[in-house]
């Protein structure tokens, strides 16, 4: 993310996404009532045209937003809402609905009644997400491979390649050096490479690309895992695999703070709270150690982060809509790590 200017009179920021993550952090600060600023496309039309009719003009819209929508295939961040403002005056209907897509390498201005201490640290996090190694992720066995890769937002599955090999087969080793050889062109443009599976085909993989492609092969650690379907991944993240790869690693951090949060409720200690009541009442007591909360319910009311920083508790918020976000989701949005018991 690109930040090109801040106007604190106005509390307008100005702003070029680069890639998809950097949307998926828009979609994440983009709130109803924000107010989107972009150059765009608006039809014109004379005294009686309709439907298609008139001329298509290049604007600039004010648009108080109503949502945004990500659609990933498109690689864009649709803001719908209602004109408010733009210019040239004659080409802006104000009043009526329209559309900004929000693209990488474009720059659009965002103005907010008051950026929150969420807003920013997405922002930051935002700025940071382009330093931080994207891992491709395999896990396999000889039938089939599961094929990741890791992103600052979570995990995308992105295929499965089959390899369609018997051992009975007369062509059983040709299949096999096949197979590994679409798995190596999956892999081949990535700086980091994890693979992973049960038995010996990893290591058969290991030795494949140490003879056709040993300067790959320096890219790739290998792991072991119970199986090669998609749960095989999750026992990577639960190892603690992935995170020697990467220190920051949104998804791992995740599923660690939720097993503490799990494993110390379970001591029936007395040292945990959940739920909007419990945790507030805990925060104001000065006994929070440790706070969990989902990016939604953050972005609803943002005092509570506030709140929490200001009394020193180390919060983390969960925006990976994985496993342990929707756990939380469960627990009411937010749960807490006590210092001292308060009942």
């Amino acid at each position: 993310m690109h930040i090109v200017k801040y106007t604190p009179k106005n509390e307008e920021l100005k702003l070029e996404p680069e890639n998809f993550e950097d949307l998926w952090h828009l979609m994440k600060i983009i709130n109803k009532d924000d107010v989107v600023i972009s150059k765009s496309v608006r039809r014109f039309r004379s005294a009686g045209e309709k439907g298609e009719a008139g001329e298509k003009k290049e604007v600039t819209v004010e648009l108080l937003v109503d949502r945004a929508e990500l659609h990933k295939n498109a690689n864009i961040l649709r803001v719908i809402g209602k004109i408010i403002g733009g210019f040239p005056e004659e080409y802006i209907q104000q009043g009526s609905y329209h559309t900004i897509d929000i693209e990488p390498g474009y720059q659009y201005k965002i103005r907010k009644k008051e950026w929150t201490t969420y807003d920013k640290d997405r922002i930051k996090d935002a700025q940071k997400s382009a330093k931080r190694p994207t891992i491709k992720i395999v896990v396999m066995d000889d039938k089939l491979a599961n094929v990741a890769t890791l992103r600052g937002y979570g995990m995308d599955f992105d295929f499965v390649i089959e390899s369609r090999t018997s051992k009975r087969d007369d062509a059983y080793e040709e299949k096999v050096k096949k197979f590994f050889a679409e798995i190596e062109k999956v892999i081949a443009g990535s700086k980091h490479v994890l693979i992973a599976g049960p038995g010996f085909t990893t290591e058969s993989f290991r030795d494949y690309l140490k003879n056709k492609n040993p300067a790959l092969l320096k890219k790739v650690t290998i792991e072991h895992t119970s199986t090669a379907e998609k749960s095989g991944v999750y026992e990577l993240i639960k190892s603690g695999a992935i995170k020697k790869l990467t220190k920051e690693d949104r998804i791992s951090t995740e599923f660690e703070k939720m097993e503490k949060y799990m494993a110390e409720k379970g001591k029936g200690s007395g040292l945990t709270v959940k739920g909007q009541e419990e945790v507030r009442e805990a925060v104001s007591y000065g006994a929070v150690g440790e706070l969990f909360v989902l990016d939604e319910f953050i972005r609803k009311d943002p005092s509570v982060l506030d709140e929490a920083k200001a009394k020193g508790v180390t919060v983390t918020v969960f925006t990976s809509e994985e496993e342990p976000w929707k756990q939380l989701k469960k627990f009411g949005g937010l749960v807490g790590i006590l210092r001292f018991k308060i009942k």
